[in-house]
């Protein structure tokens, strides 16, 4: 479930907030005269959307994946 806070009450709760949302896959959504303005989430979570919309990386972990389960490997003398 996501947090909901206006910005003047995070500001005041950014400690608890931080401690609260840390490692958690929970986002506090914050507010300015009643309208979504920001959105603050872990760091672990943040670095999972870049990756996610990233699909050039996207398509070589998938490529990577399939290679191993081919077994198709190189050893580091091989590639170096």
């Amino acid at each position: 479930m996501d947090y909901i806070m206006p910005v003047s009450e995070v500001r005041s709760k950014l400690p608890s907030l931080i401690k609260k949302l840390s490692g958690a896959q929970k986002h506090l959504i914050i507010t300015k005269n009643g309208s979504p303005e920001a959105i603050m989430m872990s760091p672990e979570e943040f670095e999972t959307l870049e990756i996610m919309a990233d699909r050039e990386l996207l398509q070589s972990i998938s490529r990577a994946k399939s290679n191993i389960a081919k077994k198709e490997l190189y050893s580091m003398d091989e590639v170096f």
